[in-house]
């Protein structure tokens, strides 16, 4: 098997803070959604390490922050194949090598932070000198990916074999897998389908030729309509994306992306926003609680309410109503 190894990078300067890091050996966090078997990764030589873990439909994720104090490896091979993301480096580079394949070397002034591991292709992770690294491993499904995206993405040009290399999109999407991951509320299927077809869009646009097959266009009227009337009657439901995409009997892929053509917003961004018109609704006409209030239109909890309005709204859901009830 070939390795990687990671010099120091002497133009980096040392690290004087984590802020909002933890250092906490297991992870502190309640229950998370089922992670297939061998997802938790064993990092030899990392301190302190914390790992959290995250499913959705075809795409798993797996979070690990540590600190090191010498060479830092990992094992990163699969029976599926998968995407390595070194989110965030201090003191060096984090790289990745598959069995059998050169690759690149990532270079100082140039970082390549992503590697796509194929299935069943034995790979390794390797740092040296490394003071603290959050890596982000995402597991791909394909059968499940096969069903999720139909005939509109070349999942096999998508999950290419790619050692090491960089894009600014995808590692914004990795960034947000990150955060559903240190995310305490119950995740939204809606918002993790998306979030995964939007991954997977923007891997096969890296290979797809310009005049690709990907199709543009927006719903028709009646399918707008009827989507938005079963998302309203529904707001309280986690709703996945494929019972949105039935109604109008589109794919998955094709559907996100016309919704979005035709709102400006993706599914579960106009989910965000009507719960969040319901509820000025509610608290204007009604005296119920604010707990009830974000129960009945879709918040795990009062607590998410309030950050989720606060955004929307720049007050607070009690300001926004007594503003309002004079």
């Amino acid at each position: 098997m070939q390795t990687v190894s990671l010099a120091r990078n002497p133009a980096l300067p040392p690290a004087t803070h984590f802020a909002g890091l933890r250092w906490n050996s297991a992870p502190s966090r309640g229950a998370r959604a089922a992670t297939p078997s061998g997802m938790r990764l064993v990092y030899q030589g990392g301190n302190s390490v914390t790992q959290l873990q995250k499913s959705w439909t075809g795409v798993s994720a797996n979070l690990a922050e540590m600190h090191c104090d010498g060479p830092l490896e990992v094992e990163l091979g699969a029976a599926c194949p998968r995407l390595s993301v070194a989110l965030e480096e201090v003191g060096g580079r984090f790289e990745v090598k598959a069995e059998g394949r050169c690759g690149q070397t990532a270079s100082y002034d140039s970082p390549r932070p992503l590697g796509i591991i194929p299935a069943g292709v034995a790979a390794r992770g390797r740092a040296e000198s490394l003071s603290f690294v959050r890596h982000l491993v995402l597991q791909f499904d394909l059968a499940a990916l096969a069903r999720m995206v139909e005939d509109e993405v070349d999942l096999a040009g998508a999950l290419a074999p790619r050692p090491m290399f960089t894009d600014p999109g995808i590692i914004r999407l990795a960034q947000l897998f990150a955060e559903e991951c240190e995310n305490d509320q119950p995740h939204s299927r809606l918002y993790g389908d998306n979030l995964s077809m939007a991954l997977l869009l923007a891997l096969s646009r890296m290979t797809a030729p310009e005049s690709g097959s990907v199709r543009h266009g927006q719903l028709a009227p009646w399918q707008l309509r009827r989507v938005t009337d079963y998302l309203a009657a529904h707001l309280a439901e986690d709703i996945p994306l494929q019972t949105l995409s039935d109604l109008v009997k589109l794919s998955r892929s094709y559907f996100s992306r016309a919704f979005k053509v035709s709102t400006g917003l993706a599914p579960h961004q106009w989910l965000l926003q009507a719960r969040i018109s319901k509820a000025k609704q509610l608290l204007l006409e009604t005296r119920r609680p604010l707990a009830q209030v974000a129960i009945d239109v879709g918040f795990a909890d009062q607590a998410h309410f309030t950050r989720t309005f606060r955004r929307d709204a720049g007050e607070s859901p009690g300001a926004w109503q007594r503003a309002r009830w004079g």
